[in-house]
């Protein structure tokens, strides 16, 4: 082209004309296409419950001569085949990335977790699919590969393919779908992180066949890539472990620049290494991506480093280059498909009937069994990633590689719907990891002989900004004694006629403390890092701010507390939170909505708690079967009110035990700014939160503590000052207590909630 070599579109130059001194400009057109189409594609595709992967394997193939391929000047101008190599490079550097960050989802700790039955599932998730395709592989190689290369290593090649499992993909869809802390669950993941070290052990083996002519060679790429393994794990690890622990970084500290760019060192290193040796550069890096430690949520801030450039805009372009050699137009004749179905087949009854099976044996249920196969048979884009290197060793052809990305894609889209149709709340048995580590708590002397059984409080809580306020509630909640209280009343001088009644029942009530649980429930946002802190969250409970802040004050106000962490998608928000409470066997769940802004000292006005109300009711009036939003903006309650009531409505609805709304006002502020006008609050509860059904739940509003001359009367008005029976001022005994207003219609839970602000009116007197 005449305009090629101008250096402006404005001198005639073509904007999407490649050129080898200048190929900025059609990359970023080439990646702006596949990036848009993919996440466009995901838009729709989710709603089928399937993970990015499979939109991106789509993208792919549109992209490819299957669809637009097919339009000359498409891919012609837009994906030119001399453009080809620098998609390529780019493509493979993302993919090492990537296998790095693989690497670090590997938590040694999910191996150890219920080993000998993982191991035995994924034994029979490998050996009876590896056996399998082998068998296949002749059928195969005699009528598609036409004799080309070595059956040996092609037979080799397909029994990987078929045994292969995608940790990454299946982490996700169990993430998802909340069942990553059920026994199926736990099970599933185990299984697939020592099925995928398995495998890629036995691909590393079937390329340094591929590349090496004769066997001995092949041998000694094998052995010098095992010695490499095993020098990382023994010589690199102790060192880069001793490296980190003084930087800080395994206690918690963020890490600096040098750490990171000693760890992307170490990766390119070993990439390198295993690439001049004959296997791959992915092999280097998921080695690295292996020995780093999780200790302290390291791994975590690694992944979350790299993440959205890898999964936006490197796997993208590698699935996209996938989709130009797929080639859907080769499937052209009766033989060809009579293959596919084949493949297929053999892929379902390999993986599903062997881990199946195993898990049978293994003393779980059929319908658990089965789960537990289906998602093991996810294959997802690990086994692009088989087939993209078989491909390009030689291994395969192109007509084998797009009938296995077909197999592929079937077996991953299934994945997720026969999951939820086969394994439904109703038969998911939860593991109970609430905070174990909290337990010397349980041990805080409680009264006595006094002490009845404690009530125990589930508290829902995201930022720390929330705390302030959640722990002056449950100081007025909290039901002791106090001892220098008893003291002082019992102390020579004191008028015995007025505090005989207060002492006597200090000294002889029977009273109920208060056992908290804390769950801090954070978004799942689908990123590498969120479904790591997901599963991770047991280890992470003990160093995050917001339950470390909790605990300490637990302690000191003597206390038992359990914390525990929790990551949920918008789907399974409110069942996240029921299953908590069930694990806490919790007489009440106190969630924190509607309250002001935060992170702005202005006070939470009357329409706004009007406004919610009627929301409120609006949505139980409509249905009671209204899906949750989620907790949008990191569960921070930054999120509408109108989503907000959506998650309550549905809170109530499904909720098996009382459930209360804390509105907070400013309970622990002490500026007068945050503090709610007792006429407003009045106007605005009395035009909302009265026509609330009394069954549905308890709302309770709390505002700042106000000064109120010696308590309340017994027919004082608690709304307004100048009530009729108020009592007169009394400017020498004046304290502060809260505002409570308790609308109530009768019921069980307006019962409850006038306990509730019985309790916090003894309390706070």
């Amino acid at each position: 082209m005449a305009g090629t070599d101008s250096p402006s579109v404005i001198s005639g130059r073509n904007p999407i004309a490649y050129s080898t001194s200048d190929p900025l400009a059609l990359f970023i057109v080439q990646l702006l296409i596949i990036v848009c189409l993919c996440r466009l594609l995901h838009v729709f595709i989710r709603r089928l419950y399937q993970p990015s992967v499979i939109s991106e394997i789509i993208g792919g193939i549109l992209l490819g001569p299957t669809v637009l391929g097919r339009w000359k000047a498409f891919a012609d101008n837009v994906f030119p085949k001399e453009s080809l190599t620098n998609l390529n490079l780019v493509a493979n550097f993302g993919l090492m990335l990537f296998l790095f960050m693989v690497g670090l989802e590997l938590d040694p700790r999910i191996l150890k977790r219920n080993f000998h039955r993982s191991l035995a599932i994924s034994a029979a998730g490998i050996i009876l699919p590896f056996g399998l395709g082998t068998a296949t592989s002749y059928a195969l190689y005699t009528i598609l590969m036409d004799s080309e290369g070595t059956f040996s290593t092609f037979l080799l090649f397909c029994g990987v393919a078929m045994a292969i499992t995608a940790f990454p993909v299946l982490a996700r869809i169990l993430t998802e779908q909340n069942l990553l802390k059920t026994t199926v669950g736990s099970i599933a993941i185990s299984a697939a992180a020592i099925d995928d070290v398995i495998s890629w052990c036995l691909l590393a083996l079937v390329l340094a066949l591929t590349n090496n002519s004769s066997g001995l060679s092949a041998l000694w790429v094998f052995l010098v890539g095992a010695g490499w393994t095993i020098f990382v794990l023994l010589v690199v690890r102790p060192v880069y472990i001793w490296y980190l622990r003084r930087s800080g970084v395994l206690r918690g500290r963020e890490p600096t620049q040098m750490v990171l760019f000693t760890t992307f060192v170490m990766v390119l290193i070993s990439a390198y290494f295993t690439d001049i040796i004959g296997i791959h550069a992915i092999f280097g890096a998921f080695i690295i991506g292996i020995i780093v430690p999780h200790d302290g949520g390291f791994a975590i801030k690694v992944t979350e480093k790299l993440e959205d450039t890898v999964q936006i805009f490197f796997l993208p372009i590698y699935f996209a280059l996938s989709g130009l050699k797929t080639n859907l137009s080769d499937l052209n004749d009766g033989k060809t498909w009579g293959l596919l179905v084949l493949i297929c087949v053999v892929a379902f009854i390999g993986k599903i009937v062997g881990c199946s099976v195993a898990a049978r044996f293994s003393k779980f249920t059929w319908r658990e069994s089965l789960t537990i196969g289906f998602l093991m048979n996810c294959k997802g884009l690990v086994e692009l990633i088989v087939l993209n290197i078989g491909l390009q060793a030689g291994v395969i052809n192109t007509k084998i590689f797009t009938m296995m990305v077909v197999k592929a894609l079937v077996t991953t889209f299934v994945t997720t719907p026969v999951v939820v149709w086969l394994y439904p709340p109703e038969y998911q048995m939860r593991i109970d990891d609430q905070g174990h580590e909290d337990d010397e708590e349980a041990k805080i002397d409680r009264g006595g002989a006094n002490a009845g059984p404690p009530v125990s409080v589930l508290v829902v809580l995201s930022r720390i900004q929330q705390v302030p306020s959640i722990m002056t509630l449950l100081g007025y909640l909290h039901n002791q004694p106090d001892v220098s209280a008893v003291r002082k009343l019992a102390a020579p001088g004191t008028d015995a006629d007025a505090d005989a009644g207060m002492l006597a029942t200090i000294r002889s009530g029977i009273y109920r403390p208060i056992r908290v649980f804390g769950l801090r429930l954070l978004e799942h946002t689908g990123r590498d890092s969120s479904v790591m802190q997901h599963y991770e969250s047991a280890a992470q409970v003990a160093t995050d701010p917001v339950m470390a802040m909790f605990r300490a004050f637990a302690r000191v106000a003597h206390m038992a507390f359990h914390a525990a962490l929790a990551y949920s998608d918008r789907e399974h928000f409110v069942d996240n939170i029921l299953n908590s409470a069930q694990d806490a066997d919790a007489e009440l769940t106190i969630v924190s909505a509607f309250g002001r802004n935060n992170n702005s000292s202005s006070s939470y006005n009357k329409h706004d708690i009007a406004a919610s109300a009627a929301i409120v009711q609006k949505k139980l009036d409509k249905s009671t079967d209204a899906m949750t939003p989620g907790w949008f903006e990191g569960m921070g309650w930054g999120f509408s009110t109108e989503q907000q009531a959506t998650l309550i409505t549905t809170l109530f609805s499904k909720a098996r035990n009382h459930v209360c709304v804390f509105i907070d006002c400013g309970l622990a502020d002490s500026s007068d700014a945050a503090q709610v006008p007792d006429e407003e609050f009045a106007k605005a509860l009395d035009g909302g939160t009265d026509k609330l059904p009394v069954s549905s739940g308890t709302i309770l509003q709390a505002a700042q503590p106000s000064t109120v001359p010696g308590g309340v009367a017994d027919d004082a008005d608690p709304v307004h000052s100048d009530a009729p029976g108020a009592p007169a001022a009394q400017p020498a005994d004046e304290r502060r207590v809260p505002v409570v207003v308790v609308p109530f219609f009768g019921g069980p839970d307006d019962r409850q909630a006038l306990r509730l602000a019985a309790d916090l009116c003894t309390h706070a007197a």
